[in-house]
């Protein structure tokens, strides 16, 4: 009986949250329903879900590409990989596709990139992207601190503790009105997004 390929995927990926991630990934290929016994057979499998167009396969082989399976690592596909899931709004790929553009891995090193493809994920509310995203634009010499601080509070009100620490040394460097104008954005994020 085959697994349609949404069910298997979500359920390799909240195994995977529960137990840390790539140990999962990498056992979920060779264990979810419906999927072959190998790795080759597996990824496989992923890069046929992923030449179809579901975005949780093409995030699960970007990662597979990415930390390599059978040391299989390809750097460009997998970051070519979380791109076309971030494109169709798959957050934790959009998080790892500009982790690897801040980075230079798979490809050049691309700030204003990580920054168009944080913006979706951290407007939806991925803290992580929030996080970063913050971070990128804190780091920016140019007028979009209030910005900054946007999404470095509202990652530091999820918990994030990374960008509790960047915001508490940020806001040391602001101005009162920069701070007030973030203060602004976080309240109108909120409006837009909690009932």
């Amino acid at each position: 009986m085959m697994v349609r390929c949404g069910d298997a995927l979500r359920r390799v990926r909240d195994a995977g949250a529960m137990l840390g991630g790539a140990v999962v990934l990498i056992a979920g290929l060779v264990v979810s329903p419906g999927v072959h016994a190998g790795y080759s057979d597996a990824l496989s499998w992923y890069g046929e879900q992923a030449e179809a167009g579901d975005a949780e396969a093409q995030y699960l082989l970007a990662f597979a590409l990415e930390h390599g399976v059978h040391d299989e690592i390809d750097l460009a596909a997998a970051r070519a990989w979380y791109g076309e899931a971030a494109s169709q709004g798959h957050p934790r790929a959009a998080y790892r596709l500009a982790l690897m553009q801040v980075e230079g891995r798979g490809g050049p090193v691309d700030l204003a990139g990580a920054e168009e493809s944080l913006a979706p994920a951290a407007e939806a509310g991925d803290t992580a992207a929030q996080s970063l995203l913050g971070y990128l634009l804190a780091r920016d010499d140019g007028d979009r601190r209030a910005e900054a601080y946007q999404w470095l509070s509202l990652a530091a009100g999820g918990g994030d503790a990374f960008a509790a620490t960047n915001l508490a040394s940020f806001v040391n460097a602001m101005s009162e009105k920069d701070i007030a104008e973030g203060e602004a954005l976080v309240a109108d994020w909120r409006d837009r997004h909690q009932p």
